[in-house]
């Protein structure tokens, strides 16, 4: 973060000053009291809970010169009166993002947005020094804390940007007024809260809110939601597989582990591109990394080579050499309905010399779709051949039940929690075996996964 000067820090945040004469500059933002640096400025914030205040003391002990406070402090710390900490939080945000000219691409969807991020931000590497979000870091605290890393050698900025009600996007789109969005797809995640599909494209497209003739939206054409989206005010990109789209892929060859090659028809061109990890869904991820590459000029060369340095994130489609000689799939950072497909897709498409097996873990939010969307999951990878199908969780025997319900001839294992999972692997194993282990981020499946390195 660039320093900025307390006078500046107040007319942003529209605060009252108090015991601050003998402070100038703030060299950086903490909202956890435990990750203070000298100079911070420590924003108080008050939630369900937890209560920042409790540790303004403790946070300019820590060498913080400064506090926002939405209460008046009895010590004579330094701090900042505003009316709400995290309204003036984002208010500083803004402001601090109104420094640098540089395009700012975000990007939601109900699955894949993470990698669809990781993506985009490898191809305009290429070209551009790039910030992006990093973990999960897409929410109202989060995004604000990556806006406050960008420093003048920054090019560019892709952002990704998180929900669970709506409201929260629009709030992110106003800090960040990008000039370019995306939209992966709209799916059930979120359901639990939003009730209908209808509502998730309201509350994704919430990105768009600020945009006029100057900003475009890149939306997944084949999504049946998306496909619905027309809107005059600003410019729209498809992209997708079928023969509609602004931006398709054609040719597409799986390889298993080896990822995918397939050909893109773009305003007119033809060009060949790969991507370097399984699953028919990260082409539509490359689609729209090729739409923001063009964008910004990067050519074929540069967005090739940006697709073949992808590497997913942490917990994302992993493939490694497991226990016994079988082959493990880890991709435990999350689960809803759509990604879940997804990964039972990509086992179902790989060479396997022996049995197919997956692991599932509860899916969250889903209120009261959950059993049934958890029976749809299990019968969707009995149909799609998978040899044994292992559930834990509290919709373990949802998931069962709907395997069961496809009449195929696999074995169905239940469990309550991951330590009788763990237990029981080595039992059911065969050498060769390929396994996929996917489940909500509370389900905390690396555990299983951990268990079936080798070498462990």
């Amino acid at each position: 973060m660039e320093c900025m000067g307390i006078e500046e820090v107040v007319r942003a945040c529209r605060a009252i000053p108090f015991n601050c004469s003998n402070i100038e500059l703030i060299s950086g933002i903490a909202t956890d009291s435990r990750k203070i640096h000298q100079g911070d400025l420590f924003i108080a914030l008050k939630g369900e809970k937890f209560d920042g205040h409790e540790y303004a003391e403790a946070a300019v002990k820590s060498g913080a010169s400064v506090v926002l406070s939405q209460q008046k402090l009895k010590s004579d710390i330094p701090y900042l009166l505003v009316e709400d900490t995290l309204t003036a939080f984002h208010r500083l945000a803004k402001h601090y993002k109104s420094k640098f000219h540089i395009p700012f691409v975000a990007i939601t969807g109900s699955s894949g947005k993470t990698t669809t991020k990781d993506m985009i931000a490898s191809v305009l590497s290429e070209k551009y020094n790039v910030l992006k979000t990093e973990g999960n870091f897409n929410n109202a605290i989060g995004l604000p804390l990556t806006l406050f890393r960008l420093e003048r050698q920054h090019e560019i900025c892709v952002l990704e940007m998180g929900m669970s009600s709506l409201g929260e996007i629009e709030v992110l789109a106003d800090i960040v007024r990008p000039n370019a969005g995306v939209i992966t797809n709209v799916g059930t995640a979120h359901i639990e809260k939003l009730q209908t599909r209808k509502n998730i494209l309201k509350a994704k497209t919430e990105m768009f809110t600020y945009f006029d003739s100057g900003n475009t939206a890149i939306i997944n054409g084949d999504n049946d939601m998306l496909q619905t989206l027309d809107n005059e005010a600003y410019h729209i990109i498809r992209y997708g597989l079928e023969g509609i789209n602004d931006c398709r892929a054609e040719n597409v060859v799986e390889k298993g582990e080896a990822g995918i090659d397939f050909d893109v028809v773009y305003q007119g061109v033809r060009e060949s591109y790969q991507v370097p990890i399984p699953g028919i869904h990260n082409v539509y991820n490359a689609l729209s990394a090729i739409c923001i590459a063009k964008m910004y000029g990067l050519n074929m060369d540069e967005i090739h080579a940006g697709l073949l340095n992808f590497k997913p994130s942490k917990m994302r489609m992993e493939i490694f050499q497991g226990i016994l000689d079988t082959k493990v799939i880890n991709d435990v950072y999350n689960a809803n309905p759509d990604s879940m497909k997804a990964a039972i897709n990509v086992l179902a498409s790989m060479d396997a010399a022996g049995r197919r097996i997956c692991i599932l873990g509860d899916m969250f939010e889903l209120g009261e779709y959950a059993e049934e969307e958890h029976k749809q999951i299990g019968r969707f990878a009995a149909e799609k051949g998978i040899d044994l199908v292992l559930a834990v969780g509290k919709m373990a025997k949802a998931v069962i039940n709907g395997a069961s319900m496809s009449g195929k001839n696999q074995q169905l294992y239940c469990f309550d929690h991951n330590e009788e999972v763990i237990g029981s692997l080595k039992g059911i194993l065969k050498p060769q075996d390929m396994i996929l282990i996917k489940g909500s981020r509370g389900m905390n499946m690396e555990n299983i996964v951990e268990s079936l390195r080798e070498g462990r």
